[in-house]
């Protein structure tokens, strides 16, 4: 009976141990690959040196970050990881290169240890990380700036390629001569998921902001609780995408007027993925983002807002819009002349406006422009407008609009 308990032991400190060097052999091949994967116009990773022993292993890296006309930004983190059966551990450090400008986080944090990372790897390939900043301080005469501590959490999973990422963060606040400014309760979440055979990410988000204010001497702009939350899903043909977006704010006040109930939700659907890229590669060049916006509409779009809602300080507002442009367009058609659309569009609208809106003086002459031409009906207390478009017919307030 002691001799089998022996060996039982003995076998199991070997399976221990054949597993902590399985962990760190396939940490060094993991780490290698992800680096790899990094590679970027604008973030360049490089490892410059990795010791590894039985039970740990150390690591230093290079990263260069691009800044727009200034040389790039280097930073020189190491990692010290502890190998175990199943899982390996890193507690990691960072510094920069530009001795001056770490001085000034140093002040700023008011400590030389103010980056704070782990990060746990199990033989599974999931990966779980936490990264915190302390709060930080900079003030001269003249300006000011506070912010709070902020915490970022996050999964990975390697096989799968699926991601979920948490940050929560204080806020900030300062003063930079007469102007103050504020926020705090500011949280995001966010998972994304990589394709697989396709350079796509699915993902979606909420962010939220507690409360933000902005002063001035002739100004002030605050909102309290608002939120932002979407999605993006490629289709199963990975050639389009639908998006969907909603705003919210609970309250929001610019200078003496409050907006409350605040809402937006858009969804962009059928939007070719390779025409999107061409318009967002070329969003600095106007006539290029032109034809690549042509081109994108060509290829068919829905576009849905589902809701807009507000209360102003004139009464209510609310809308919807639903309108769907049929593929195939021929682009030179867009290009040329972009209300030729009508003719392969269908979609309604719906819209509802206060009418005490008449007696504010930047809205009155147009207001009564549409009110006399029947593009708004007037309703008790309301300015209303309900319209369809099917394939160049439009209708508006029940009256045939010619196109």
């Amino acid at each position: 009976m002691r001799k089998l308990f022996i060996i039982s032991i003995l076998i199991v400190g070997c399976l221990l141990l054949g597993s902590t060097y399985f962990v760190g052999v396939q940490i060094e091949k993991t780490l290698k690959e992800q680096i790899a994967q990094l590679d970027s116009p604008d973030v360049d990773v490089q490892l410059l040196d990795y010791h590894k022993s039985f039970f740990h292993a150390h690591a230093d890296f290079k990263v260069l970050v691009s800044l727009p006309e200034r040389a790039p930004l280097e930073i020189i983190m190491a990692s010290d990881i502890t190998h175990y059966p199943y899982k390996a551990r890193s507690v990691n450090t960072m510094q920069l290169s530009d001795q001056a400008l770490q001085n000034k986080l140093n002040t700023f944090f008011q400590t030389e240890d103010w980056f704070s990372s782990t990060e746990e790897i199990n033989v599974f390939g999931k990966v779980q990380g936490k990264l915190s900043l302390p709060k930080g301080l900079y003030e001269t005469s003249q300006e000011t700036l506070n912010t709070g501590p902020l915490t970022l959490t996050y999964d990975y999973d390697l096989k799968n390629q699926q991601s979920d990422m948490k940050l929560n963060w204080g806020g900030f606040n300062g003063v930079v001569e007469s102007d103050h400014f504020a926020a705090k309760d500011i949280s995001i979440v966010a998972s994304f998921i990589k394709l697989e055979a396709a350079n796509l990410v699915d993902y979606q988000y909420k962010a939220d902001i507690g409360e933000f204010d902005f002063q001035r001497a002739d100004k002030q702009l605050t909102f309290q609780q608002a939120s932002l939350s979407g999605a993006s899903t490629t289709a199963d043909d990975r050639l389009t995408l639908n998006s969907q977006n909603t705003w919210k704010v609970k309250s929001l006040r610019n200078g003496p007027q409050t907006f409350t109930d605040t809402e937006l939700s858009l969804a962009l659907n059928k939007l070719n993925i390779a025409a999107l890229n061409e318009l967002k590669m070329n969003i600095d060049d106007p006539e290029v983002m032109h034809k690549a916006l042509s081109y994108l509409v060509s290829l068919g779009v829905n576009v849905d807002l589902d809701k807009l809602h507000s209360k102003t300080p004139w009464g209510e507002v609310s809308a919807n819009l639903k309108v769907d442009v049929q593929p195939n367009v021929a682009l030179q058609t867009v290009t040329n002349n972009p209300l030729m659309l009508i003719d392969y569009s269908n979609g309604t609208l719906n819209l509802s406006l206060p009418q005490s809106l008449l007696g504010e003086s930047a809205f009155t002459g147009l207001l009564q422009m549409a009110l006399n031409n029947g593009i708004l009906a007037q309703d008790a207390d309301k300015l209303s407008l309900q319209a369809t478009l099917d394939r160049g017919e439009l209708i508006v307030n029940d009256r045939v609009i010619p196109m």
